[in-house]
């Protein structure tokens, strides 16, 4: 495919500036995060424009194999796998699921009908008794949210190292016991969805870390006398031998992409819940 300076159409197939949706450097201070053993299904963008991908004439639409983490995959194009269109955890349904009719007609472009909290074993009468995952919402303490927050390419293994850092948001005992404990504990890992500061960011807006492999705690310390950290804890969260490098929450555009992730705000832990509550 011919260079053509500018164009975002071309980013695919050219290594080069994308002059529509510039990436900026930065992330906000709120994110959300889940244990990845809560992961149950995720659900992949699929552009279904019709376009050729290039030399072995695969549509956008056509689908190979994709997620590799805990819960049920579906498939996706080699171009789309990195783009995550709905991450459900246990116990949660889509309330209007596509048929794959519909799903080859969803051109991205129409946000359905949010995901529910309805647990597994209810009925269409019965909401059930209300047991599924949860979501975290993470409010990151200190100078700069989120910094050193970065991923590495493994030449030898051909995988990607993702690190998540952050400072806690508030310090004390039954917090400590609430979510620093567990936190640390959860040899499953966790999975993290993140905001950056730049709403232009194009499908780069919502990076996603752990989905492939969990994010593990790797390293964590409190100074009680550190300033710019207001004396909280500080923690390291590795990924290690991901197959994928940036992943990323996508409807196709930064509107709907922020109703999807504040949809998941809406069943995140109460305050009166623990993060390793069953």
């Amino acid at each position: 495919m011919a260079y053509t300076p500018c164009d975002s159409s071309q980013i695919g197939m050219n290594a080069q500036k994308n002059c529509l949706f510039p990436a900026y450097a930065g992330l906000q201070t709120l994110a959300i995060m889940c244990r990845w053993e809560d992961v149950n299904r995720i659900i992949y963008y699929h552009e279904h424009n019709g376009e050729t991908n290039g030399s072995d004439g695969e549509t956008s639409g056509e689908t190979s194999s994709g997620y590799s983490g805990g819960g049920e995959q579906e498939t996706v194009t080699m171009q789309n796998k990195n783009r995550i269109k709905r991450i459900l955890l246990k116990g949660w349904v889509n309330e209007k699921e596509e048929t794959e009719e519909e799903e080859e007609n969803n051109q991205g472009d129409q946000l359905p009908s949010e995901p529910t909290h309805k647990s597994e074993d209810a009925t269409d009468e019965d909401e059930g008794d209300g047991t599924y995952a949860k979501w975290i919402a993470i409010e990151a303490g200190g100078a700069t949210p989120y910094a050193d927050t970065a991923e590495e390419y493994d030449a030898d293994s051909g995988t990607f190292t993702k690190t998540l850092t952050f400072t806690a948001p508030r310090a004390g005992a039954e917090f400590s016991s609430e979510f620093i404990e567990p936190l640390l504990r959860n040899k499953n890992g966790w999975v993290v969805v993140l905001q950056r500061k730049d709403k232009k960011g194009g499908d780069s807006a919502f990076p996603i870390l752990g989905l492939d492999n969990g994010l593990i705690a790797s390293e964590a310390s409190l100074n009680y006398t550190d300033g710019e950290n207001g004396g909280c804890y500080s923690f390291t969260l590795t990924e290690t031998y991901a197959p994928n490098a940036e992943m990323d929450l996508w409807w196709g555009n930064y509107h709907d992409t922020q109703n999807e992730f504040n949809s998941y705000l809406k069943y995140t832990i109460d305050d009166h819940d623990s993060a390793d509550e069953d």
